[in-house]
């Protein structure tokens, strides 16, 4: 996407982080039910690290994206956090963590060997006492086509998007979403660009024998955003003996 590359730049327009507070607080919650004594968390997919700025707080993060736009983001945003480039897939990091975290950059993914991939390379990365706590952005069972948006002006500068997602054929596993960007620069000038994603849409169980198979039992948690709509699950998975 040019969101992550080219335009990452307006990212903090697009999805300011004051917009994460509740949500990682709902996170923290449920990590904290599976594992009381959090000390340090690894996250896969940190993005413009939003989510991280407000779990800091709590433990130690070591940041990690495939998108090197992304990490100069999140780097003047948590520049107390180490950040660290490379695919969830295949990263390695020195150490292992008491939480690997995974936001909605699990949804990129339409393949279910790549799904195993990611979760295999958590579970190296965990101590044998760790959570795994991945946030996928839609299920088959809850998947609703629907619009947003939003956006905000900071810094002389503003930005509006449009977004729109659907699934065209249920049976290959993929939604899309359309991203229409309006975007105004300090000196007044104004663009426009379009945007598009594909993204993996698997149901609960698919999600729950792909954990399964890596090493998990998977824990479905209900999160209840108070203005987003929809119905919305996290996997706590904890690791099988």
């Amino acid at each position: 996407m040019k969101l992550y590359k080219e335009l990452a730049e307006w990212w903090p327009l697009l999805s300011p982080h004051t917009e994460y507070e509740e949500e990682a607080d709902l996170f923290l919650k449920i990590m904290e039910r599976y594992h009381p004594a959090i000390k340090d968390a690894l996250e896969f997919g940190s993005g413009g690290g939003s989510n991280a700025f407000y779990l800091k707080k709590y433990f130690s993060m070591t940041l990690t994206d495939l998108s090197p736009d992304m990490l100069a983001v999140s780097r003047k945003l948590n520049p107390d956090c180490p950040h660290l480039q490379g695919d969830m897939r295949t990263i390695e990091v020195d150490g292992t963590y008491d939480l690997v975290f995974i936001h909605d950059a699990i949804t990129y993914f339409t393949d279910k060997a790549d799904l195993l991939a990611v979760m295999k390379n958590a579970k190296k990365h965990l101590k044998p006492d760790g959570l795994l706590f991945i946030m996928p952005d839609e299920y088959t069972e809850t998947f609703e086509p629907r619009t947003a948006h939003g956006g905000i002006d900071k810094d002389g500068r503003g930005m509006r998007y449009l977004e729109w997602s659907y699934d065209s054929d249920p049976d290959d596993h993929m939604l899309v979403t359309e991203y229409a960007y309006v975007m105004r620069d300090r000196d007044g000038q104004v663009t426009h660009e379009h945007d598009s994603m594909k993204a993996g849409l698997f149901s609960m169980p698919e999600w729950e024998g792909l954990l399964a198979e890596a090493g998990f039992k998977a824990h479905f948690e209900r999160v209840e955003f108070s203005e987003e709509p929809g119905t919305y699950f996290g996997i706590a998975a904890t690791q099988l003996e």
